[in-house]
């Protein structure tokens, strides 16, 4: 029988998680799809046992729609128990450290919980950013004997995509010719699109044409108004709703750069699609991501301090200039290490695990 893989949660439209999985289930391995809550984990979690992993990714599933600290900390009390029997079974346990903390977590001493539990009990810990360890330090501690690198690629051939800018822009109305700043993704507080508006407030004072390519589901739904007042302005290209796989191309195509004014950023995703189609990034100096590609040529970072939106501002008319070269550079980079060669590593680290319990099993029978 194939060995199984539980990644929790599992999301069929995220991408990274789909890329991930490629060589694994080439290999043979049963991936299981679709457990994205705490119930469901807890049942599937029940039938693993030698051999088998549960790859935890994301821990806010764990307390979502808890309407109480004694709900949350009673979810992570079933969560622990997940692991520990797990673990009791032969089974092993992965976790990506994706975030230091779940972003905009309601419990944050219930997260912390369930983020050392999982540091506990975990077989290998994935850091996307080599300063994982560091960066986690001040909310709980990773073993650096279960800590291993798995970066996170880029995503070369995982869009379609026509490979046509102008064709891009007339699809979804931006007009052609214009210099354009693009903020693509779920639209959430931490992401700060409210320093953006601004900033692009302040830079089309010396690029009038300048023009905001907005696109994105605003999480949690109830801000929704408040996002859309924010995004009035005559200048700005938007489309406030999920954007489908088919269409995410469109919408990077027709940004000529790329905004990223995370606050609390480890690592980030549309870091990786930006130079997937070769379009310079911003991001704030201040965080753990910045560090890692601050070397990049198609990266231009800012300090966020002691005005945010004035300094993105100078970031954006400098990521305006010169983007041919940083076009080429985010090219070279997305080359460098792609899809497929992180589901390979992947599968690397899932075939040790594998390793590590045929050893055991031929110890036993000597």
């Amino acid at each position: 029988m194939p060995a199984t893989l539980l990644s929790f949660p599992y999301y069929r439209s995220n991408p990274y998680l789909t890329m991930l999985t490629v060589a694994p289930r080439a290999a043979g391995w049963d991936v299981v799809e679709g457990v994205q809550g705490l119930h469901r984990v807890e049942a599937r979690a029940a039938h693993l046992g030698r051999g088998d992993v549960l790859h935890v990714h994301w821990t806010s599933p764990v307390t979502a729609g808890c309407e109480s600290a004694e709900e949350a900390w009673a979810n992570a009390a079933r969560f622990e128990n997940v692991l520990s029997s797990l673990r009791d079974r032969g089974a092993d346990v992965l976790w990506t450290v994706h975030n230091s903390i779940a972003h905009e977590a309601d419990y944050v001493d219930v997260e912390l919980a369930v983020a050392k539990a999982l540091a506990s009990y975990a077989t290998r810990i994935i850091q996307l950013n080599p300063a994982t360890v560091e960066e986690t330090s001040a909310y709980y501690t990773l073993p650096p004997d279960k800590v291993v690198d798995l970066p996170h690629s880029s995503y070369l051939g995982v869009y379609p995509d026509g490979g046509d800018d102008a064709a891009s822009r007339e699809r979804i109305g931006v007009p052609q010719g214009v210099p354009t700043v693009g903020f693509i993704g779920q639209i959430r507080a931490y992401k700060g699109l409210d320093v953006l508006c601004r900033a692009v407030e302040i830079a089309a004072e010396q690029v009038p044409d300048l023009t905001f390519v907005v696109a994105g589901k605003v999480v949690p739904a109830t801000d929704l108004e408040t996002v859309e007042e924010m995004l009035s302005a005559p200048n700005i290209v938007k489309r406030l709703g999920f954007v489908e796989t088919a269409d995410f191309s469109d919408w990077l195509r027709a940004s000529d750069v790329v905004a990223l004014p995370y606050r609390r950023i480890l690592n980030s995703g549309s870091l990786l699609a930006a130079c997937t189609f070769g379009r310079t990034a911003l991001i704030p100096e201040d965080t753990p991501v910045a560090r890692q590609f601050a070397d990049q040529p198609w990266v231009v970072t800012y300090a966020p301090e002691p005005d945010e939106p004035i300094a993105l501002a100078a970031a954006i008319l400098e990521a305006l200039d010169g983007q041919e070269a940083r076009h080429r550079a985010a090219h070279e980079f997305t080359r460098a290490y792609t899809p497929y060669d992180m589901s390979r590593d992947y599968l690397r680290l899932l075939d040790e695990l594998a390793g590590n319990l045929t050893r055991d099993l031929e110890g036993a029978a000597r």
